[in-house]
């Protein structure tokens, strides 16, 4: 008996969608497995060299002064000035690490920078431009040293860690 091409892939079709083929016992469906439970996605890692809170590191400049017993003293003035001595923009500083015997505090107003001698910058330093100063003052009656770190960013974007020890005398 001679079946048409028709009937060929029709039944082929009923064998491939799991109908019972012709001439074939039925087999009983079987169960189709669960997938596993998806585990839970780890937490992003840090990079390498990456801070708290998933920040690349910055590198850490060191920075020491000495500081008058029972007297404010401006340590640091920090701007960032185009080749015609205009200021860039405001830098901004954030205290990381307050200092254990002290204060700091960080005030924008104009004061005089210091660019090595060989500096396209050195120029500037013959005028008071604005900036920010930043001024350290030991607990009454301290004498020591004294540690804190400061965020220093500037207009550009680039910005550091300063790592600053005072000597108070």
């Amino acid at each position: 008996m001679r079946q048409s091409r028709a009937a060929l892939w029709a039944g082929a079709v009923a064998c491939l969608t799991a109908l019972p083929c012709a001439g074939a016992p039925a087999q009983p469906a079987q169960p189709v497995p669960a997938a596993p439970p998806m585990p839970a996605p780890a937490p992003p890692e840090a990079p390498p060299g990456a801070s708290p809170g998933g920040f690349p590191a910055l590198p850490a400049t060191p920075y020491f002064r000495v500081v008058p017993t029972n007297e404010a003293r401006t340590i640091g003035f920090f701007a960032s000035l185009f080749p015609d001595c205009s200021p860039q923009g405001p830098v901004v500083a954030r205290l990381v690490d307050g200092p254990k015997h002290g204060s700091v505090r960080f005030t924008a107003e104009p004061s005089f920078p210091r660019y090595a001698p060989g500096s396209p910058l050195a120029a500037c330093n013959a005028r008071k431009v604005e900036g920010l100063k930043m001024t350290f003052e030991a607990a009454e009656g301290y004498e020591g040293l004294d540690a804190f770190r400061a965020l220093i960013i500037y207009p550009d974007g680039s910005a550091t860690n300063l790592d600053v020890k005072v000597s108070i005398r």
